[in-house]
């Protein structure tokens, strides 16, 4: 399962696939912003099974990719997520890790056994 790097303002966040993230204002929230435009708990966002997933909670000012106001919409590497305005609010930018952009890992070799002498 592929990790998610979420940067912002020189900070970075990498996600891991089996836990959900909660973004806003909220200080209990695993990624906080400052910012008043953004709602205490404004998106989540978590690993669907095949694919990263950003989840308004209902904000007050929303959530936008692409400069569109979403409610749920597939993110990746590549995007950029803008909370609370469609054109200068916290800008999250995402990319992958080098071991989610790398191809999948090949299975360890079983190592020969010593052969015993007689």
């Amino acid at each position: 399962m592929p990790e998610l790097v979420l940067e912002l303002n020189g900070r970075t966040w990498t996600l891991d696939p089996s836990r959900s993230y909660n973004l806003g204002r909220d200080p209990q929230g695993d990624i906080v912003f400052d910012d008043a435009r953004v709602s205490w708990r404004h998106a989540t966002i978590s690993w669907s099974g095949r694919s990263w997933v950003i989840e308004d909670n209902g904000s007050t000012n929303g959530t936008f990719v692409q400069g569109q106001r979403i409610h749920q919409v597939e993110i990746g590497p590549g995007s950029a997520v803008h909370l609370g305005n469609a054109t200068d609010g916290p800008c999250l930018n995402l990319s992958g890790t080098a071991a989610s952009v790398a191809s999948p890992q090949a299975q360890p070799q079983p190592q020969p056994q010593p052969q015993q002498q007689q």
